[in-house]
């Protein structure tokens, strides 16, 4: 870190009720416990709860999931934070993915199983799809998290086995339906973690950010961790999400993450994954608020840059200024892939958003696939209102700016660039596409989308089928010429073994610049 750059770092506290007394609060409510046909809140799982909106109150509307995993059922709960005693209460089809001590659970019921293999390069891992349901004849379903079990020295061949645990009867399924077990070879040659190695010690959901040179404020933000990013939308996840970002006390964007991540294979098989579970990566230096969160005194390394382990000694989000930026990384698992989060805000304003693909040993990865993340930024030049969209062609008889005043999607094109100005100060900034951030197939439908802001467009509530995004369904003709302005862009990256990058993949993403 340069001499005269400090980076302060501050806790900031949900508003209203703290997540804890949320949680005890909706848990224990009459209606919910009717609704879930329980007698108490014992066993039952909270994994959602928040206010909503940027900036709530202690009066704030409030979301909440309460879960029963042994009746494999959820409801959501819609209130205020001062009343949720009031809240109501209706079924939901929600179902969260395994969380650590419930992987860790099922890991101890796996290897008690008679048919577990023996020795010690075993790994118990956490592998896709994350559930593996079991549907009765009278139409009730048990929770059934699946493990991947990794054994290199199995005599067979067979590396590579997916089973589903069922926690509440102790009993393992070596063969669920549904799932590919053609798991004889791998595609990546590092040893995926071990499920026992996660945790979530706790630590704060979210904190304040201040870069500093001397006396002056350079980035002024809120950061949020990928396990609490995105709290309207429970079990999407967002990646590593800021909030509030101001550039030398002018705010840019009021939120920016990745609340849509997607991968296609040539064969057919899709998945829409999580963004949200935080794994271990390599971070030297301090922890200033608690755990999960390190200013890093060396660049800190995901998988991409260490390239031969799966391992680290840090899980959270880490922060780290070169003396030219800050970068703001974390990486996380869906499965046997990686995703690295991250951020780099420039000392010149200048902010890249980008984001990695990497995986550990498997097969799958050995098939042609493509991997889809679409980014989501609120832009707030100055002020919520007032913001223009322009495309701007690049040639020798360019016709200049070109306003964008209805809501519309765009593809890339060689020259190609936009920018999202507000009309009364001037100030803006210019979207470039990154190089390796390709071009939609049919699949990844389109590269941007501009969008006036409504709060429920939050993300696109998987409905397109076979997990596409459906971004497309906002498209609904409105001004956005002076509006608030939401931009969506997707970067697209295509893996395929026989003709490799550069290893564990580039990172993706765009070059937003300040004028």
């Amino acid at each position: 870190m340069s001499d005269d750059v400090r980076i302060e770092i501050e806790a900031v506290p949900r508003p209203g009720l703290s997540t804890d007394q949320l949680r005890q609060a909706v848990a224990g409510h009459p209606r919910v416990l009717a609704e879930l046909g329980v007698g108490d809140a014992e066993g039952l799982i909270v994994p959602h709860a928040a206010a909503l909106g940027h900036d709530p109150g202690p009066a704030a509307p409030f979301r909440a999931t309460v879960f029963d995993p042994i009746g494999n059922r959820a409801v959501e709960l819609r209130g205020t934070l001062d009343r949720p005693e009031e809240a109501e209460v209706r079924p939901s089809a929600f179902r969260p993915q395994p969380s650590s001590g419930e992987l860790t659970a099922a890991a101890a019921v796996l290897r008690a199983d008679p048919a577990f293999p023996h020795g010690d390069d075993v790994v118990v891992y956490r592998p896709m799809p994350p559930l593996a349901d079991l549907e009765n004849p009278d139409g009730t379903t048990v929770r059934r998290p699946t493990l991947g079990v990794y054994t290199p020295s199995d005599p067979t061949g067979v590396r590579h086995r997916i089973v589903a645990v069922d926690l509440t009867h102790r009993a393992v399924d070596w063969t669920p339906a549904g799932i590919d077990l053609r798991m004889h070879h791998d595609c990546e040659h590092t040893v995926p973690e071990g499920v026992d190695a996660l945790a979530d010690r706790g630590g704060p959901d979210q904190v304040h950010v201040k870069v500093l040179r001397g006396d002056t404020v350079l980035w002024d933000l809120l950061v949020v961790r990928p396990r609490a990013s995105a709290p309207q939308n429970p079990g999407v996840g967002g990646g590593v999400e800021l909030r509030n970002v101001r550039y030398r006390g002018r705010l840019a964007l009021r939120q920016a993450h990745v609340p849509v991540l997607n991968v296609e294979y040539e064969q057919g098989t899709t998945f829409r994954d999580d963004a949200s579970f935080e794994t271990r990566f390599s971070a030297a230096g301090s922890d200033p608020v608690g755990w999960g969160w390190r200013l890093c005194t060396s660049p800190p390394r995901t998988i991409l840059e260490r390239t031969d382990s799966d391992s680290g000694n840090f899980q959270g989000v880490a922060f780290h200024h070169d003396g030219r930026e800050l970068r703001i990384v974390s990486e996380l698992a869906a499965g046997w892939y990686r995703y690295a989060s991250d951020w780099r805000l420039g000392d010149d304003g200048s902010i890249r958003p980008r984001f990695g693909f990497a995986a550990t040993a498997n097969p799958m990865t050995c098939k042609v696939h493509r991997h889809h993340a679409y980014w989501r930024f609120d832009f707030d030049i100055g002020g919520a209102a007032d913001d223009v969209v322009e495309q701007i062609d690049a040639g020798p008889v360019s016709p200049g700016p070109v306003p964008v005043i209805r809501e519309t999607s765009r593809r890339r094109a060689e020259g190609r660039y936009w920018q999202v100005r507000d009309k009364s100060s001037g100030h803006g900034y210019r979207i470039h596409p990154g190089p390796y951030d390709g071009t939609a197939d049919a699949y990844g439908v389109s590269d941007l989308w501009f969008l006036r802001h409504h709060p429920a467009e939050l993300d696109d509530g998987n409905p397109g089928p076979r997990d596409r995004a459906a971004i497309n369904r906002w498209l609904d003709g409105e001004s956005i010429d002076g509006a608030n302005v939401v931009v969506w862009y997707a970067g697209h990256y295509y893996h395929d073994q026989a003709h490799p990058q550069p290893h564990q993949g580039e990172l993706i993403g765009p070059e937003l610049t300040p004028f």
